[in-house]
């Protein structure tokens, strides 16, 4: 099985801001603020908006993630 490049994945970048962040049993961590792409416009962090009220932020890399368009969620692996 051939695996997806992180452009695969990430089609539209933009499109990801307000998606949830869900852990690997499908708890919701954090929600999406924004990718980013390096020199080759490719993603490869996501910030997270993170806790109840949003105080706190991360970056997570792309290779640990993947996208549910369905629960318009990136999961984490």
């Amino acid at each position: 099985m051939a695996r997806k490049t992180s452009r695969e994945r990430f089609e539209a970048p933009n499109q990801y801001a307000g998606y949830k962040v869900l852990d690997p049993e499908g708890h919701k961590v954090g929600s999406v603020l924004e990718l980013f792409v390096n020199l080759h416009d490719e993603p490869e962090y996501v910030r997270v908006k993170l806790g109840l009220f949003g105080l706190r932020t991360a970056l997570l890399p792309v290779e640990i993630v993947t996208v549910d368009e369905r629960r318009r969620a990136l999961v984490l692996r």
